[in-house]
């Protein structure tokens, strides 16, 4: 079943454990060395002229790769992966519809051979964050240091990423947000995803070509990007092969996160405020205008840091009080009215099959936004499998619904694949309450866990 590349020497599984532990031990002792520097000396995206775009890249057309460079990527920045990958800058369109940049992290297996045809997966991380340093391709780079240790979280989709990896398929892992860390806008995400494929189709030493079969997988903000992705294809990219679109826990309705004020994901407003201020002049103007001098430190603030900061920082906050006018006013007001109504998911419906999963008593996403999605899509005749899981909440549904997900990516990007037709809402106990679900699980762990240490997982194609 599992398909990690045993240790070449031939070792015991005894001895395997004990390297495993040794290294563990040695990850934690390093990530504390290098929590105790200042800074990276890598520099950070705002200050690195990779990032920057070329004078005449508004001539080019979306998905032109502008620039390209080799790196190695690793677990808490120490740890390296045993893949081939690289980073592209190519030309996108940022939500007004106009020219802008973005850069993606492109991947393969390290025994990859690229003249065989795989399938890509885009895989939308939630770095959830105002600040451009907390970018995945920053995040997961060796040597990131401190700046990148702070950007943990995204680690964890390291998980997914092993996934995808076992199987010898291709990886795209955008940074959606933009070079001004726009989390929460309308279009601006799904334009920077798709056209983050289109670069890794037209980047050589990737092998993949406009027929390659593509899917795309998101969770929680990265569920967000994948639904526009999902949404502008059909209009924007129509000549990609999209087999599907896993959203899960997707923030398909911004304004509806301000139930967490006052509560432990309270830092979720400040960073969607903080992105649609960096994103919307009149918006941020109107803002600032009634934001106490304390939301505007804030504000300030949070567009320095990465979610695990910002979380811990911003827990149990009561943003009325760093308003000078009521919530409910304050929403009123037209320049802020006509921002959140567009950051609604929904107002296009995808044409591939959809793959939607939340959890019934998430505290962040409340379930009967995505309820509505659900119901928009399928009103539309769009093909969606809805789950409904009762036993997961915000934070565990990413590891509990990655099995089953996984599975279903599967099932859209095998040959041949049979349509997914109509609509279908299941409630379950929980998403990995399923033998299928609960074997791939195991195999994700392990190859997650191997891949962490170093060992090449995937097949042996040279």
């Amino acid at each position: 079943m599992s398909v990690i590349k045993g240790d070449p020497a031939g070792r015991s599984p005894v001895f395997v454990r004990a390297v495993a532990v040794a290294m563990i031990v040695a990850a934690t002792v390093l990530t504390s060395a290098v929590a105790a520097r200042p800074a990276s000396a890598m520099p950070l995206p705002q200050h690195d002229s990779f990032y920057e775009p070329p004078a005449d890249f508004a001539s080019a057309e979306p998905g032109t790769i502008l620039r390209s460079r080799e790196v190695r990527l690793a677990v808490l920045t120490v740890l390296p992966l045993n893949v081939r990958s690289w980073q592209l800058l190519y030309r996108t369109t940022d939500l007004f519809d106009e020219p802008a940049v973005a850069v993606t992290t492109v991947i393969l297996p390290a025994g990859a051979d690229p003249g065989r045809s795989r399938p890509l997966v885009s895989l939308q991380f939630y770095y959830d964050s105002a600040s451009p340093s907390c970018a995945p391709s920053y995040v997961l780079r060796q040597g990131a240091g401190l700046p990148g240790v702070e950007g943990i979280h995204s680690n964890s989709e390291l998980i997914a990423l092993a996934a995808l990896i076992s199987q010898g398929w291709a990886v795209s892992i955008p940074d959606y947000e933009g070079p001004h860390g726009h989390l929460a806008v309308a279009k601006e995400p799904g334009y920077m995803t798709l056209d983050g494929i289109r670069a890794a189709q037209r980047f050589e030493p990737m092998g993949l070509n406009t027929n390659t079969p593509v899917a795309l997988w998101g969770y929680s903000g990265g569920g967000m990007a994948t639904g526009w992705a999902a949404e502008m294809q059909p209009s924007y990219a129509p000549e990609l092969n999209v087999e599907g679109a896993a959203m899960g826990a997707p923030v398909s309705d911004v304004e509806s996160l301000l139930h967490v004020n006052g509560s432990m994901f309270a830092s979720l407003i400040g960073i969607g405020i903080a992105s649609l201020s960096n994103a919307y002049p009149t918006f941020e103007e109107v803002t600032y205008r009634h934001l106490t001098p304390e939301g505007r430190a804030l504000m300030d603030r949070t567009n320095t840091q990465c979610l695990p900061r910002n979380a811990l920082t911003q827990m149990f906050v009561d943003y009325q009080r760093l308003l000078t006018i009521p919530i409910a006013d304050y929403l009123a007001l037209p320049e802020i009215r006509e921002v959140f109504d567009a950051t609604v998911l929904g107002g296009n419906t995808p044409t591939m099959p959809i793959h939607l999963y939340q959890g019934v008593f998430d505290e962040a996403v409340p379930v009967w936004t995505n309820d509505a999605l659900a119901q928009q899509y399928c009103a539309g005749g769009a093909s969606v499998v809805y789950k409904r899981d009762h036993l997961s909440e915000h934070l565990t549904l990413p590891s509990l619904g990655m099995a089953d997900t996984f599975n279903w990516l599967k099932g859209r990007l095998a040959p041949n694949a049979p349509d997914q037709v109509g609509c279908r809402t299941e409630n379950v106990v929980s998403m990995l309450a399923d033998v299928d679900a609960l074997l791939s699980q195991i195999e994700i762990n392990l190859n997650a866990t191997f891949g962490a240490l170093g060992f090449p997982i995937g097949p042996r194609e040279r």
